[in-house]
């Protein structure tokens, strides 16, 4: 059973009105994950640690790695293409990319993808909410579709995250992995996004950062993470964004029938399950195979289960994130 609800930070961005304009669906949905591999065992050889140790605190056997050139805008446009393909579309009205791996600082990554998929003049621009990132981009499609700003808003997550990793820093090296996802959103008549909430606390701004690091082992700037405080506040924001995004939607937790988390660590999303009294069977879990992927992992996920042909018309799905900043959304949608 779910503890009751303590919120000593207020999720402030709610959206529980939906009567007002057309609804936004998923048309269409894509991954691409690089060819490179990162095993439990290659990590051994690298660092302090074993495959079991691994398994134990995070759940991940192994994680992708791009090649070389294999930058986030390169593997966000293989995504893109995918979904629009699925989609059946060939032309958009805006292009959003979240990622916190950007190809460089100037321009945005999103230019970089428009520049591929061959979108010149259409409005681009990235979103740089880390593991959020994907839960802020639904937002933001949402509101654009429904003020009547934009038509049909692809949508993509792409990260290159294995570069910007220490490999001497045992505590985050074994977690991160890179890939790319994207959707393809329009207004529809029924379904499509019920209930959205967003939140972020920059007091909690340490838990996660890139910069260097404070312990033996850690050079140079990377990612760096403070294990056990995100751990808490992680599987404290997943658990209350699922019952608000719920009751905002309308819907009892137990009438959803997919939850898709950010796939950061199993031990993580397992804790969230447990005291939201949600079988596993009902989470979406791809990390083992890709670890976290950030902003991508949890449309990587829901790009496998719609390969795997497990999400169908209707199915009520809640997506939930957590990341650096510290930032969290929640989405309920129809499928």
């Amino acid at each position: 059973m779910p503890r009751p609800l303590s919120l000593p930070v207020q999720l402030p961005f709610d959206v529980t009105d939906r009567s007002v304009g057309p609804g936004t669906g998923v048309l269409g949905v894509g991954g691409f994950v690089p060819e490179g591999l990162i095993t439990n065992a290659e990590l051994e050889q690298l660092v302090d640690t074993s495959d079991r140790w691994i398994l134990e605190r995070t759940g991940i056997r192994e994680r992708r790695r791009a090649g070389a050139g294999q930058t986030a805008s390169v593997m966000g446009a293989a995504a893109a293409r995918r979904a629009l393909e699925r989609a059946g579309v060939d032309g958009v009205d805006l292009i959003l990319v979240a990622t916190a791996t950007p190809d460089t600082l100037v321009p945005a990554t999103a230019c970089l993808v428009q520049r591929r998929l061959g979108l010149g003049g259409v409005p681009a621009l990235d979103i740089g909410a880390a593991c959020s990132g994907f839960v802020y981009g639904l937002a933001v499609a949402d509101g654009m579709i429904r003020s009547g700003a934009a038509g049909t808003v692809l949508l993509v997550a792409t990260e290159a995250m294995t570069s910007l990793v220490d490999y001497g820093d045992r505590s985050t090296c074994v977690l991160f992995g890179d890939g790319a996802a994207a959707v393809v959103l329009r207004a529809t008549g029924a379904g499509g996004i019920r209930a959205v909430r967003l939140g972020a606390d920059g007091r909690e701004a340490d838990l996660i950062y890139f910069g260097p690091g404070t312990e033996p082992g850690q050079e140079g700037n990377a990612f760096r993470m403070a294990g056990r405080g995100t751990y808490r506040l992680a599987v404290d924001r997943l658990s209350e964004l699922a019952l608000h995004v719920c009751a905002d939607a309308g819907w009892r937790l137990d009438e959803v029938e997919h939850i898709v988390p950010h796939q950061a660590n199993l031990r993580i999303v397992e804790a969230a399950a447990r005291r939201l009294g949600v079988p596993m069977e009902r989470v979406v879990w791809n990390g083992d195979r890709l670890g976290n992927t950030s902003a991508a992992s949890i449309p990587l996920a829901l790009a496998d289960a719609d390969a795997e042909g497990r999400l169908r018309r209707g199915d009520r799905v809640v997506c939930l994130a957590f990341g650096a900043g510290a930032t969290w959304g929640g989405v309920a949608l129809e499928w």
